[in-house]
């Protein structure tokens, strides 16, 4: 609690009250320097600077990062070096992310599976399986801890590899009551996140937001199981709009369950039956010599040339760089640098270290 910054961050956030994504949009936009900015300036940005309101939110924000931090939860905020930095690139970043568990595990390829709460024997069976072998392959399965396809998901990931969970209340609060357990594997083995504070519960103007960070937070959404009012599909509609892939698994057309999937279909979402598939269409391949449960990700395209070049001489420096080090060096835009940075690392020749900073490969310290 004596980082000033993280202290300011919390406050800003929790003056933003129930409007955070409108906020992080207006700051993105009226403010180039933003985050780098002290509180009164984003502050009065927001038209929140009254009297006392620094000294107020402050605060208030000592007393939530006293609970987040007896209770082992880390923070991140935009300006932080961990904050995932695919998130960073969209228009409303979430001002802040209560984590509990792995932090670096959001910075790492990344694909969100959601569907319908209510949810088909068959549609959890797909949604485990297609989950289980992305994670076989190195890809950190995302989705929102709801019951129904989000759970089997989050199920399936974590029988072969990890999973990260985004919840739409704090994350202190037992919802769903039942999911304790596997809140608490998900934090063990992958994490949970939030831009909650601890205490919030679960309000209904709380999921769209939660589903903003969660397709901002991942490469490609894919719908499972959904009906035509499926909150799932607003997850792939704000995915469309922050430039990520679309995907749907198509199924029984008698029950209606999955009307919403075939929507997506005939609007141009690409048809999944399999984790091969959506690999395949993200230009990340399992190795040939192994099934697709075993595979591991890479790209169908191998990194090279100029950029690549200039991007591994900056990495050769004895800490490594920031993201901000090579956007400024390269002078690529964001999503472009984080898409060659991807290449570079799945192809294993770019790792990160848990500070969120970019290392060679085989550099060991």
């Amino acid at each position: 609690m004596s980082d000033p910054s993280r202290l300011d961050a919390v406050a800003l956030a929790l003056a933003a009250g129930t409007q955070p994504a409108r906020a992080a949009a207006t700051l993105k936009a009226a403010l180039p320097s933003w985050p780098a900015l002290p509180l009164s300036l984003c502050l009065d940005a927001l038209t929140l600077h009254g009297p006392g309101a620094v000294e107020h939110w402050r605060a208030e924000a000592g007393r939530a990062l006293a609970i987040a931090d007896a209770a082992g939860y880390d923070v991140l905020w935009p300006a932080h070096h961990a904050y995932p930095p695919l998130l960073r690139t969209i228009v409303d970043p979430p001002l802040l992310l209560w984590v509990w568990g792995d932090v670096a595990l959001l910075a790492a390829p990344a694909v969100a599976l959601v569907g319908s709460r209510r949810a088909t024997t068959s549609g959890s069976e797909v949604a485990f399986r297609i989950a289980a072998d992305l994670a076989a392959a190195g890809v950190v399965v995302a989705s929102g801890f709801a019951r129904g396809i989000d759970a089997a998901a989050h199920r399936g990931a974590l029988s072969t590899g990890r999973s990260v969970a985004v919840l739409g209340c704090g994350l202190d609060q037992p919802y769903p009551s039942d999911h304790g357990p596997l809140g608490r594997q998900l934090a063990e083995t992958g994490a949970v996140i939030s831009e909650f504070p601890p205490g919030t519960p679960p309000l209904a103007h709380h999921f769209p937001l939660r589903n903003r960070t969660l397709s901002g937070l991942c490469h490609a959404v894919v719908v499972v199981q959904a009906t035509e009012r499926s909150g799932s599909l607003i997850t792939a509609r704000l995915a469309m709009e922050q430039g990520r892939e679309v995907m749907a698994v198509p199924g029984d057309v008698r029950t209606g369950a999955n009307s919403g999937g075939h929507a997506l279909l005939r609007d141009g979402a690409r048809l999944v039956e399999r984790a091969a598939d959506v690999l395949e269409e993200l230009g990340w391949v399992a190795s040939p010599e192994t099934s697709e449960g075993e595979a591991s990700v890479g790209r169908a395209r191998s990194p090279s040339g100029p950029t690549s070049s200039t991007i591994l001489t900056c990495l050769a420096r004895e800490d490594g760089v920031t993201l901000d080090d090579l956007l400024a060096e390269t002078g690529r835009n964001p999503s472009d640098l984080l898409e060659e940075l991807l290449d570079l690392e799945l192809a294993g020749r770019v790792r990160r270290d848990g500070a969120g900073r970019f290392l060679p490969a085989e550099r060991k310290w």
